[in-house]
């Protein structure tokens, strides 16, 4: 896909910005990091005119600048404040994984994919979720924690996550089935 800037940060914007929010507390953090992942975009798409899979690039760039973010601040962290971001060690990972990932919880049934899909990808509150949804907010996070345990599953069912050589994280799909 070619790098047409405008259109790709109107596009996937606010999805990043949720992502960050759940990994990052205080608000002017998270617009400095947005500012952040802009500006890496902006310069990668003018030295380069192409990406691959445009949306598991965006939340790699995303992933790599929280990581950054943390580094630089030194802040005292919980092991709960990394929970989300084990995959980085400022090495490369299969963006396969992000393609698999929305792959499987779009497949997943929409009970379960949209709150999961909100809560997860775009960082809503569960609280926020519940009411959106018209669910008390008991049944929202026994939604969510089933879609998390039915994704896994999926992952588990049709290949392997496993390190690799040059890469951290690597994902095969191993039936052909999954490729649907």
């Amino acid at each position: 896909m070619k790098c047409d800037i405008y259109t790709i940060w109107e596009t996937y914007q606010n999805d990043l910005k949720g992502y960050v929010k759940k990994r990052v507390s205080d608000e002017n953090d998270v617009d400095d990091i947005m500012q952040s992942v802009l500006i890496k975009i902006t310069n990668y798409c003018e030295k380069k005119n192409n990406v691959q899979h445009i949306k598991a690039w965006l939340y790699k760039i995303t992933q790599n600048t929280i990581v950054d973010f943390y580094k630089k601040s030194k802040r005292i962290t919980t092991n709960a404040d990394f929970e989300h971001l084990k995959l980085q060690n400022h090495q490369e990972y299969d963006e396969n994984i992000f393609v698999w990932l929305h792959n499987f919880i779009d497949h997943l049934p929409t009970e379960y994919s949209e709150p999961l899909r909100l809560s997860d990808i775009e960082g809503k509150s569960q609280k926020k979720i519940a009411e959106q949804l018209g669910l008390t907010l008991t049944a929202t996070k026994s939604r969510i924690q089933r879609a998390r345990k039915k994704l896994r599953e999926k992952f588990d069912e049709c290949g392997t996550v496993e390190p690799s050589e040059n890469q951290l994280l690597s994902y095969t799909i191993t039936k052909s089935c999954c490729l649907k």
